[in-house]
């Protein structure tokens, strides 16, 4: 920011602070659920991003979703249930609404993330992005962690920073690729981070897979792979689409 300040300004401020605030909201809503729900019930709905993604983008940019993307996207959140719920059970009648809800707007604010990144790649550089982002962030919850005992345990502090350079390297690689990449395929490709986990366990931890694993891995990698490439074929109605309100500023019908 000191070093190029022209850059670290931006040229959108306002939809960079949306992004912002989206990404933090989303955070705090995710967090929140899992702090109440079991993990593998609150990653589900939070992932349930690729779902509200097709209706954001009708709703805001009024294009249709493809009969291919209403067909695999539901494929891919089965296969995130057959890897989260290997057993086949999967009860949310006795979890707290609140909670519930929370986890789901998690993957609603998480849809509006993607349009906004996909909007801000057009003018905007990845750290650019990322900086407000962070700036936004720490707004936010400084004054919340001001207000509380802060960890005594150096390894709490050795995590806090492994996982601050994971988040920005998964960031500056996510604002990167959304240049390319649409808000749809972003979505689904998200859902590759339980794939990740389970092949991570797996791999470094001696978990055993089953046979009902495996298949939820297929059937995510699989829909991801066959969006990606119908996505490429739309990129251009993606980019040429604007906002509904933009039009109705403008005179269009």
């Amino acid at each position: 920011a000191v070093r190029h300040a022209d850059l670290a300004k931006g040229s959108d401020r306002g939809l960079l602070l949306l992004r912002g605030g989206l990404g933090t909201a989303m955070i705090l809503c995710l967090l929140s659920a899992i702090a109440v729900l079991p993990l593998s019930v609150a990653t589900l709905l939070g992932k349930t991003t690729p779902l509200w993604e097709l209706l954001m983008l009708w709703l805001l940019l009024a294009l249709r979703p493809h009969l291919g993307d209403l067909l695999l996207v539901p494929v891919a959140i089965f296969g995130l249930v057959l890897i989260l719920h290997p057993e086949g059970h999967l009860s949310l009648l006795t979890l707290g609404y609140v909670a519930l809800v929370l986890a789901l707007a998690a993957g609603m604010l998480n849809s509006l993330e993607f349009i906004t990144l996909r909007r801000l790649r057009g003018s905007e550089q990845p750290h650019t992005i990322n900086l407000w982002f962070a700036a936004v962030m720490i707004v936010v919850a400084l004054p919340f962690a001001l207000l509380q005992a802060w960890p005594d345990d150096p390894r709490i502090w050795l995590f806090a920073g492994w996982f601050c350079l994971c988040s920005l390297a998964g960031q500056t690689l996510l604002a990167e690729g959304m240049h390319h990449a649409s808000p749809t395929f972003a979505s689904v490709a998200a859902l590759l981070v339980p794939v990740f986990a389970t092949v991570i366990d797996w791999a470094v931890f001696g978990q055993l897979l089953s046979g009902v694993e495996l298949a939820g891995i297929a059937l995510v990698l699989l829909p991801a792979g066959l969006i990606a490439r119908a996505e490429s074929r739309h990129s251009a109605a993606l980019a040429a689409a604007t906002f509904r309100w933009q039009r109705v500023r403008d005179g269009e019908p």
